[in-house]
């Protein structure tokens, strides 16, 4: 056996390859967790923001401090691979890439539900932000976590039937 998979690559190929579609899926992930953290570091500077009750202001504090983890944790495959770059441990590289990103994934849809929560509450009381940010909340668990694991995978790639079936 050459080390080659159904793909016709060979290891390294392969790791090369799932690091790319990691980054890429982190590049995107990235993007959203981003422009939330910036909406979080202006409000603030915003006119209305000191007239906010104590609780909206700590809820507020949790929001940009889990946004700014957030970004961090996205950044964190690259700082693992610039240390490791060129030590041939790729394996360990992409699987910790892997892990990250499905608690980034995670942690993107928390952070969305969240401002949403924040913002509906500021408006409308914590009854109305507790009832949206929830629903918001289980659409991400939904979508985010039991979608992906009740989805059938098929191949992309047409098996040809046995020899002699048909």
């Amino acid at each position: 056996m050459d080390g080659r998979n159904e793909r016709n690559e060979s290891v390294e190929e392969r790791l090369d390859r799932n690091w790319n579609e990691l980054m890429q899926e982190l590049r995107v992930m990235q993007t959203g967790a981003q422009i939330l953290a910036a909406f979080l570091v202006v409000l603030p500077f915003q006119a209305g923001f000191t007239s906010l009750e104590q609780a909206d202001r700590r809820f507020y504090l949790v929001l940009l401090v889990f946004s700014a983890l957030l970004i961090v944790l996205l950044v964190t495959p690259v700082a693992v691979h610039r240390h490791l770059f060129g030590q041939r441990v790729k394996i360990t590289t992409v699987h910790m890439g892997h892990v990250i990103s499905k608690l980034v994934v995670i942690g993107v849809g928390v952070l969305v539900a969240g401002c949403v929560w924040f913002v509906v509450q500021v408006l409308y009381g914590w009854a109305l932000g507790a009832l949206i940010g929830g629903l918001v909340m289980l659409a991400v668990v939904f979508l985010l976590v039991v979608l992906p694991r009740i989805i059938k995978p098929t191949s992309s790639i047409p098996v040809p039937p046995a020899p002699g079936i048909e």
